[in-house]
């Protein structure tokens, strides 16, 4: 064997014939770096593992998820860029744009203050010692509204990004060739009206729920437990609000409408997903608790991209299982014949 130094990917040590070249020169490429190997987890192809042909699955799931990372997290890049108002909304709900003061952290200081410049009691005294006790508050100011106004210019981007990285996350989930932006440009292109409709009308929806939320939970209210299933039942019918879009030309109304049938008949992969989701909220609590800078990290890298995949892989199914599966069966009928 022909010996060289200096020649690259060129290496002298000898091996079996698959790790020569056609002159007999021994082609040995360079050890990818782990970061490498784990963005790029089919490599060369010699260690990828076929993806089952079966039941989609939790192990098809993950398979399909571990293979398109690198994707994965483009899109996620997308999903906040794209949606840049909303970080408008982050910095004002942290509380950076606030102002500070101190105030009574109890509901009953107010009156019993009042009485007690009228009247001196040692039951009054001891009421003021319990109720009286002050504490930091975050008072909203001119700025804060400001940028809580800016941060609703969202509802304008918000059909129209997930509307193209939808696409891009059906392709995952069927498998099929990605070309990331020309797919993810071409599919905004095709369904731009409709997404930008469908956006708005979704942004408004998640926005009431969000409030009607938040409002019956801090008034103790019974109306929050209907609220959580109102909220958990549209959060599953969006997993094919989307899907719909790009795939049929339907009108708008259907779309929601069968996205809405589509929750209760794909239930159970539906509150598969919709646990998926809590339980990656639930990680991102988790996280900011112990410790906050990998708190801050984790959405900008896969979180936001995470859940929109589990909701589409637990979509798709069945919609070609109901509206594409008897399509196609039919129409080999026809051509049967």
């Amino acid at each position: 064997m022909k010996k060289y130094e200096n020649m690259g990917d060129y290496q002298e040590e000898e091996t079996s014939e698959e790790g020569f070249s056609p002159e007999g020169y021994e082609i040995k490429r360079p050890k990818k770096h782990l970061l490498y190997r784990i963005f790029n987890p089919e490599g060369s192809g010699k260690e990828a593992k076929p993806i089952p042909d079966g039941p989609d699955g939790l192990k098809k799931c993950f398979m399909i998820y571990g293979r398109n990372i690198t994707n994965m997290l483009y899109i996620n890049i997308i999903k906040i860029l794209g949606n840049f108002p909303l970080i408008f909304a982050v910095y004002a709900l942290s509380g950076a744009v606030n102002r500070v003061t101190t105030g009574a952290t109890s509901g009953v200081f107010a009156p019993l203050h009042g009485v007690m410049l009228h009247k001196q009691s040692p039951v009054l005294m001891a009421l003021f010692g319990v109720h009286g006790g002050q504490g930091t508050q975050q008072v909203l100011t001119p700025l804060t509204y400001v940028f809580l106004g800016v941060s609703l210019l969202f509802i304008f981007t918000w059909g129209v990004i997930n509307t193209g990285t939808t696409y891009l996350l059906r392709g995952m989930v069927r498998r099929d060739p990605i070309f990331f932006w020309s797919d993810f440009k071409g599919a905004i292109k095709r369904n731009f009206k409709q997404g930008f409709i469908i956006g708005i009308i979704d942004a408004v929806l998640m926005l009431l729920l969000i409030y009607d939320f938040y409002f019956f939970y801090i008034n103790g209210s019974m109306m929050f437990y209907i609220m959580v299933i109102v909220f958990a039942f549209y959060m599953m019918a969006r997993y094919y609000l989307y899907l719909l879009l790009i795939t049929f030309d339907l009108s708008i109304w259907k779309i929601f409408k069968n996205a809405f049938i589509f929750a209760i008949l794909g239930f159970r992969r539906n509150i598969l997903a919709f646990l998926g989701l809590m339980l990656i909220i639930g990680a991102e609590y988790f996280l900011l608790g112990i410790f906050y800078p990998l708190g801050i990290v984790f959405p900008l890298i896969v979180m936001f991209s995470s859940i929109a995949y589990f909701g589409a892989y637990a979509a798709w199914p069945k919609i070609k299982e109901i509206m594409i599966d008897p399509y196609v069966e039919d129409k080999k009928k026809k051509t049967s014949k």
